[in-house]
C-alpha cells in the first residue's frame, strides 16, 4: 500500500459519472469517421483506401501529442489541463463542420488529434493519485468503460447522422455532446489534492526519456498499440467488407452494428474487480483468448455470428486496456503522466498503423487476411505481457 494515497474508499457517483464521461471523450471523435468512409470518399472524390486517413490523422496527432501532453499535465497540474483541452476540442470539432476540402478535413481532425492526450494522460494519472488499491483499479475500469461508450456514440451517431442529414453534421453533434462533459469535469472533478508537480517542464520530458529506457514499460506499450491496432483493423475493414456484397449494409446499418461498445461499458468496469482477484497477466491472457475467439467467430458468412465475434473481439480489447493502463499508472512511481503519455503515444500508433496498413493485405486476401494479422499480433502481445509484467510487485 502507498502511504501518499488515500485507502480504498467510496467514490460519490457523481465523481465517477464525471470519470465515466472523460473516458468516452477518448473515443468519441477520433474514430467518428470509420462508418462514413464511403461517404467521404464521393465527397472528396478520393478512394476508400485514402478516405481511411481520416482515421489515421486523428490518431497520429494523438500520438504526436502524448509524450508532451504528459509532461506538461506533470507540471501544471491535472484538473486545470483537462478543462483547456475539452474546450480546444469543442471548438476543432465544431470547425471539421465547416472542412471545404480534404486537406482541410485532415488538418481539423490532426488537431482532434493532439488535445485527446491532455484529456487522457491527466485523467489516468489523476486517478492512480487520488485512489489506491481496488478503488483505483475499478475507477481506471470505469475510465476505460467510458472510452468504449464513447467509441460506440462515435461510430453509431457518425452512421446515423449521415443517413440523416449528411455526415458533415456529425462534428456538430459531437460537439454539443462534449459540452455537459465540460461540465461534469469543471463541477464534479475535486482539483488535485495528492499531485506533486515536477520542478520543471524540462524535468517531465526528462521523465518520458527514463521510460522509454523501461523495457517493462516500453513492452506494456507495445501491448497498448497491439489492442487498439486489433481494434481498429476489426471495426475498419470489417465494416468495407459488411457495406460490400454479399450482406450490403448502409452506413446507418453499419455504424448501428457499433452498438457491441456498450457491452464493454458494462463488463470493463467488473473486469477491473477480476483483475484484483486473479492478478493482472491472468486476467489479460483470459481476454486474448476471448478476442481471438472473436475474431475466428467474424469469418463466418452469417451476419449474427459476426456481430458476436465483433462483441467478443470488442469486450477483449477494452478489458486489455484496462490491465495496460492500470499497469501503467501503478508502474510508474514517478512521472506518472509521462509514463501515460508514452503509452498513449504508441497505443494511437497501433491504431494509426491499424487503420492504414491492412489495406494492400485487404485488397488481397479480404477479411481472412485481415483477421490473421490480427491473431498474429494478439499473440505476440500476450507473449510480451506475459514476461513484462511478471514478478514486478504491480500484477494486482
Amino acid at each position: 500500500m502507498r502511504n501518499d494515497v488515500a485507502v480504498d474508499t467510496a467514490v460519490p457517483f457523481r465523481q465517477m459519472a464525471a470519470l465515466f464521461a472523460l473516458g468516452s471523450c477518448a473515443l468519441l471523435n477520433v474514430y467518428a469517421t470509420q462508418p462514413i468512409l464511403p461517404d467521404i470518399a464521393r465527397r472528396f472524390g478520393v478512394s476508400i483506401g485514402t478516405s481511411t486517413w481520416t482515421i489515421s490523422t486523428s490518431t497520429l496527432g494523438v500520438a504526436v501529442a502524448a509524450p508532451l501532453a504528459g509532461a506538461i499535465s506533470d507540471r501544471f497540474g491535472r484538473k486545470r489541463i483537462m478543462v483547456m483541452a475539452l474546450v480546444g476540442l469543442i471548438l476543432t470539432t465544431a470547425s471539421c463542420a465547416l472542412a471545404w476540402n480534404f486537406a482541410a478535413l485532415l488538418s481539423l481532425r490532426f488537431a482532434q488529434g493532439l488535445l485527446v492526450p491532455f484529456i487522457f494522460t491527466a485523467a489516468l494519472a489523476y486517478i492512480a493519485e487520488e485512489w489506491s488499491g481496488r478503488t483505483a483499479t475499478t475507477l481506471n475500469g470505469v475510465y476505460v468503460a467510458g472510452t468504449a461508450f464513447g467509441g460506440f456514440c462515435g461510430r453509431f451517431l457518425a452512421g446515423t447522422a449521415a443517413s440523416l442529414t449528411g455526415w458533415l453534421s456529425t462534428f456538430v453533434v459531437f460537439a454539443v455532446l462534449l459540452m455537459p462533459v465540460l461540465a461534469l469535469t469543471v463541477f464534479c472533478v475535486p482539483t488535485e489534492r495528492r499531485f506533486k508537480a515536477s520542478a520543471s517542464l524540462g524535468n517531465s520530458l526528462r521523465n518520458v526519456a527514463k521510460g522509454v529506457r523501461d523495457w517493462r514499460l516500453l513492452a506494456t506499450c507495445f501491448v497498448g498499440a497491439s489492442l487498439l491496432f486489433q481494434q481498429v483493423t476489426s471495426f475498419t475493414y470489417l465494416s468495407l467488407r459488411l457495406a460490400a456484397p454479399p450482406f450490403g449494409l448502409t452506413a446507418i446499418e453499419v455504424g448501428a452494428l457499433f452498438v457491441v461498445f456498450l457491452l464493454p461499458v458494462t463488463v470493463t468496469p467488473f473486469f477491473g474487480r477480476l483483475i484484483g482477484t486473479i492478478g493482472r497477466t491472468q486476467a489479460f491472457l483470459l481476454s486474448q483468448i476471448a478476442g481471438m475467439a472473436g475474431i475466428a467467430l467474424t469469418l463466418s458468412v452469417h451476419l449474427p455470428a459476426i456481430i458476436v465475434g465483433l462483441a467478443l473481439s470488442c469486450m477483449a480489447v477494452f478489458a486489455g486496456q484496462s490491465c495496460a493502463t492500470g499497469y501503467t499508472a501503478r508502474h510508474a512511481r514517478s512521472g506518472r503522466s509521462a509514463a501515460t503519455g508514452l503509452y498513449l503515444t504508441c497505443y494511437y500508433l497501433g491504431g494509426s498503423i491499424g487503420a492504414v496498413a491492412p489495406a494492400p493485405l485487404y485488397a488481397r486476401h479480404g477479411w481472412l487476411g485481415c483477421a490473421a494479422l490480427i491473431g498474429l499480433v494478439a499473440l505476440v502481445s500476450t507473449a510480451l505481457s506475459c514476461v513484462a509484467w511478471k514478478e514486478t510487485g504491480t500484477n494486482a
